[in-house]
This record gives structure tokens, C-alpha cells and sequence, in this order.
């Protein structure tokens, strides 16, 4: 058990080592997450994302551009997906 415990440490760390610091910053997040799930088991893991201080901040910054009046609407998804679909023609 231990040395699996040393093999996946070294793994984490040969991924983490490239990462941008920002990104780094993610990963420990999502490692205390995985810390206190106990405590946080509401919370579906694959959620825990939307938790993050990043996704945090994107969402305060989607609420301003609301109250601001940047956002003229909500979009379906077939809206969506057919505005994506015509970027990639694009490009």
C-alpha cells in the first residue's frame, strides 16, 4: 500500500510539474475538496469544479455583465451548439 501511495505521488507530481501556476492553484483546491468529501458529501464530485475559486469568479463576472445589461438574452442549447458549430466552419 505504501508504495502505491509513493507511485501515485510521483505521478501527481510529473503532471503538476508543467502545469502554470494558476492551474496548480486549481489542483489544490480540488485536492482539499477530495480532503473534507466526508464533510462535503452533498456535493457530487463531479461538481466540485463549480466550486472553485475560478468558477467562482466567472460566475460573479457572468452576474455583473447581467445586472449591466452585457447579456441580451438566455441561449438554448441548440442555439448554442449551432453557434459553436458555425465558429469551427470559420476557422
Amino acid at each position: 500500500m505504501q508504495n502505491a501511495k509513493v507511485e501515485y505521488k510521483d505521478k501527481i507530481m510529473k503532471e503538476i510539474d508543467n502545469l502554470p501556476i494558476v492551474n496548480i492553484k486549481e489542483v489544490l483546491e480540488y485536492v482539499y475538496f477530495v480532503k473534507h468529501k466526508r464533510i462535503l458529501n452533498k456535493i457530487d464530485p463531479d461538481q466540485l469544479y463549480f466550486y472553485s475559486s475560478q468558477w467562482q469568479k466567472l460566475e460573479k463576472e457572468a452576474e455583473n455583465d447581467i445586472k449591466t445589461g452585457r447579456v441580451s438574452r438566455e441561449y438554448s442549447a441548440d442555439e448554442m451548439d449551432e453557434f459553436f458549430t458555425d465558429m469551427k466552419k470559420s476557422s
